[in-house]
């Protein structure tokens, strides 16, 4: 007579749902666990073959050398990756029958790694603007003052910044031209 489910002792109950409690876990672990990898940037090992010709045997091996390079890397621009290593072999195939070509054609072959994609650009978009209070003997040199100010409070707290503005409005001028005090603002739109 076999026993069923409800014949069973409780311990072996008990047993079993928490072994169905785990492995649920188990599982559930395991599939966040796959989706928070990262992508992996796997090696890929790739070859090209080109011919090239050189009026001499070492311009005609390094000119097929230098196009089965090229050829490669196109391949590795087109699937998103660079090759680091790369090692390259010629073969002679052909000399004119005058001496004015020699023909060779070469492979190059290496692992290729895929780039990771750049990261975006900045975005600017808090605009900014400060006003410092410069003097200086000549109106150069206080809006020079009074701008390098404003500049520094800006990137301060704007950390990247661009399309800077400047303007100026004279405060004070000594008798005789001798000192000038300059209200400077400046404004730039930045990251943050």
């Amino acid at each position: 007579m076999a026993l069923r489910p409800r014949h069973l002792p409780e311990t072996l109950r008990t047993g079993r749902r928490l072994l169905r409690f785990v492995l649920a876990l188990v599982l559930a672990l395991a599939a966040t666990a796959t989706a928070l990898t990262p992508a992996a940037y796997a090696d890929t090992y790739r070859t090209a073959t080109s011919t090239g010709s050189g009026p001499n045997w070492s311009a005609g091996a390094a000119n097929a050398e230098a196009n089965a390079r090229a050829a490669l890397n196109q391949q590795a621009v087109q699937a998103g990756e660079v090759c680091p290593n790369v090692s390259v072999s010629s073969t002679h195939v052909y000399t004119a029958p005058d001496g004015s070509a020699y023909i060779f054609q070469a492979t190059a072959s290496g692992t290729c790694v895929s780039q990771p994609p750049p990261p975006p650009p900045p975005s600017y978009t808090v605009p900014r603007t400060e006003t410092r209070q410069a003097g200086g003997a000549t109106t150069y040199a206080a809006i020079q003052s009074g701008s390098q100010a404003a500049r520094a409070a800006i990137l301060a707290v704007g950390v990247a910044c661009t399309g800077w503005t400047t303007t100026t409005a004279l405060v004070w001028a000594a008798p005789g031209s001798v000192w000038y005090i300059y209200d400077v603002t400046v404004s730039a739109t930045c990251t943050n």
